[in-house]
């Protein structure tokens, strides 16, 4: 951080001053319009060298030590201000300090993008659509999928219904702290949206400016000055015992016949581990040797799973050719309706959450927690509590670390005591 004066052309006999501005890892070029023969330039110490007697000369320096302090002034308005300034805003009283702010050399290229025409909602389909088209593509340089591309566009949509409850138009660059706290706020007060929903939003509308700053469209330093809540909580979310999932396949009184092919579909699920786009879709071609081997349409990993015997007693049933599936929120539904039928699933079940930013308990009935994400939740808890290398479940999940794998893991407390006692009882018995 510093500013710095150079010669422009440093090989010519007479040029310009110039002055470079360095703040946060940006650099800001500014023209001071000094005009000094090349032999008046110290190079060692980057400024005018002292003349006596040359008024000219000494009005000149007189002149830089001005702009420097000014701009040094600034910079503390800048960093340590009260009300703080964005860099927009800095850059634009950067360039006031010159003499002619108006001259072709002072535009501010960042500054002068950031305040174009593009709105943010202009932008945000622009990213969108370069988004649709590869033009922008994952970390690991690959398309998007097309869930990532409806999250996009839904965020889009949220952030211009708050734009037109509030009256907004803004651009980019105007944007501020202010407007992002104001967005979150409303989120979560008038919409009522849990803090995971909030920072998958959150996280998309930091992806808009990362893709902004790289278009050029923002300074670098925005993604400092903004600061996107992107916190997420760990929620009570159930999963079904081996024995539930038993007593789920014995259902017989069904009240609608798509009703045996949604619990049939969700069983698979949970001798899988199979997320709901891939066991809601599965293709008989991916069924070689008693495995299931498949591209996950979620992260594009490969993975091959062994088929349990229940699934294949499932698959055998409908010719390894399952018919089509309901959508994921009428699935969610129908399941809820199927577990009602069980009487071991007509237990309270109590789920902690942040609602408008305060600790909410939600208590239902066990299956009323039923869906589609709860067949993979069910595969991973069971065989953990069995014993398996958590390795090799991550393996058949296709979790990449351990950290978000342990999120599936829904065991009780008791459920723990109960394997260490285990544990404890079959070292006895070997003399351990």
């Amino acid at each position: 951080m510093g500013v710095r004066f150079s010669l422009t052309r440093a090989n010519a006999e007479v040029t310009t001053v110039r002055c470079s501005v360095s703040v946060d890892g940006t650099r800001t070029f500014l023209h001071t319009g000094v005009s000094i023969e090349r032999k008046q330039w110290d190079f060692k110490r980057q400024f005018i060298i002292p003349q006596v007697g040359r008024l000219s000369t000494s009005s000149k320096a007189k002149k830089l030590r001005e702009l420097e302090l000014s701009i040094l002034e600034l910079i503390d308005v800048y960093k340590y201000g009260k009300p703080k300034i964005n860099f927009i805003e800095f850059e634009k009283r950067l360039h006031l300090l010159i003499d002619n702010p108006r001259a072709r050399s002072n535009r501010p290229k960042q500054l002068g993008t950031a305040q174009s025409s593009d709105s943010m909602l202009v932008f945000m389909d622009l990213f969108i659509k370069h988004s649709e088209e590869g033009l922008r593509l994952s970390p690991a340089r690959k398309k998007l999928k097309t869930s990532t591309l409806y999250s996009f566009r839904a965020t889009k949509k949220m952030v211009e219904k708050y734009f037109k409850l509030n009256n907004l138009d803004l651009r980019l660059g105007e944007f501020d702290q202010t407007h992002l706290d104001g967005l979150s706020n409303y989120l979560i007060e008038e919409e009522g949206w849990s803090l995971n929903t909030h920072a998958k939003l959150m996280m998309d509308l930091l992806q808009v400016y990362k893709y902004a700053v790289k278009l050029k469209r923002l300074p670098v330093t925005i993604l400092s000055e903004l600061v996107f809540d992107t916190r997420r909580e760990e929620t009570d979310s159930i999963y079904l015992t081996e024995a539930e999932i038993l007593q789920l396949l014995d259902v017989t009184d069904f009240d609608d016949p798509e009703h045996e092919l949604v619990r049939d579909v969700f069983v698979i699920g949970c001798f899988t581990g199979m997320r709901f786009s891939d066991y809601s879709v599965l293709d008989p071609a991916a069924i070689r040797d008693n495995r299931l081997s498949f591209i996950q349409a979620k992260t594009g990993a490969k993975v091959t799973i062994p088929i349990h015997s229940i699934v294949n007693t499932i698959l055998t049933k409908y010719n390894y050719v399952l018919p089509d599936v309901p959508p994921n929120n009428k699935f969610n539904a129908i399941i809820k309706k199927v577990g009602e039928k069980l009487p071991c699933l007509h237990v309270p079940f109590t789920k902690q959450i942040t609602y408008k930013r305060e600790q909410t308990e939600v208590v239902r009935m066990k299956y009323d927690f039923l869906q589609t994400h709860t067949a993979r939740r069910s595969f991973c808890s069971n065989e953990y509590l069995k014993g398996t290398d958590p390795m090799i479940i991550m393996a058949i999940s296709g979790h990449k670390s351990h950290k978000s794998f342990m999120r599936y893991i829904k065991v009780s407390n008791e459920q723990f005591a109960d394997k260490m006692a285990k544990i404890w009882e079959e070292r006895e018995v070997a003399g351990v």
